[in-house]
């Protein structure tokens, strides 16, 4: 009896020993999937590419959406969609095999040449000569400080800054008045800017607006950058000039950079 005992004992202890050794090689061959489609969009393509790659994935490819024409509102290099073995609808932390086709589409400029790659693109900006960008603040722009003065987001100055300083680069102090979730993702928002700090009660200047962005598009920096940007912060912006709409009074404003203070 004892004999029998001592080889169930033994059998059973090769069998836990094989089925370790399986799991050990369980996924052996594949690649977990990093953050799903929708909230890869709009994060520049190559921290996507990054993404991937840390990730273990081999067969990652770009593919250029050549349909800007501003940049304004979309930005060079900003992704519009991500497939994974050719689902664009994949989730987050996904074994699938490592060599499954990865597709980032990203929007650029008719013409620019990546050469098919984002480290040759990442290395050719680290290289390029940044130009010198204007800020138009309160002190150097009468017609900026008029418009971040006014209490009428339909006052027809702003529609003139909108249209003569399209493109050019602001800079001012305000606050975060509302944020709402953009459509249906999670992850993009559309954020009310108000002139000042903030205050419940009562408001200043144009109504800007930063729609459907990210957490990455707002280029947070600072010793104090915060984990989400919620309603009643104060803020410095620098930003570009968007559009202006006449109808909703809400002007569009493309974030550079935003600090907090």
């Amino acid at each position: 009896m004892k004999k029998i005992i001592s080889v169930l004992l033994a059998c059973i202890m090769v069998m836990a020993l094989v089925g370790c050794g399986g799991n050990s090689n369980k996924h052996e061959g594949e690649a977990k999937t990093p953050s799903g489609s929708k909230i890869q969009k709009g994060r520049d393509y190559n921290k996507v590419v990054d993404d991937f790659k840390s990730k273990g994935f081999k067969n990652i490819k770009t593919e250029k959406l050549e349909d800007l024409i501003t940049g304004l509102m979309t930005k060079d290099g900003e992704v519009e969609e991500v497939s994974v073995g050719g689902d664009v609808n994949y989730s987050a932390d996904e074994w699938i095999s490592a060599d499954a086709e990865v597709i980032i589409k990203y929007h650029t400029f008719k013409g620019k040449d990546t050469e098919g790659s984002a480290e040759s693109v990442a290395k050719a900006d680290s290289n390029a000569k940044k130009p010198t960008v204007e800020l138009l603040t309160i002190d150097n722009c009468k017609d900026l400080a008029e418009i971040l003065s006014t209490k009428d987001e339909f006052n027809p100055l702003i529609k003139e800054f909108a249209k003569k300083y399209a493109g050019k680069t602001i800079e001012f102090d305000g606050n975060t008045a509302a944020v709402n979730q953009h459509g249906d993702y999670k992850t993009r928002f559309d954020y009310l800017i108000h002139t000042g700090d903030y205050n419940k009660t009562s408001v200043s200047g144009p109504s800007f607006q930063f729609r459907d962005v990210n957490y990455f598009d707002l280029h947070l920096t600072g010793d104090s950058v915060p984990d989400t940007l919620g309603v009643g912060l104060n803020i410095h912006i620098i930003a570009t000039v968007g559009e202006y709409n006449e109808t909703s009074g809400l002007f569009q404003l493309k974030p550079v950079s935003i600090k907090m203070r």
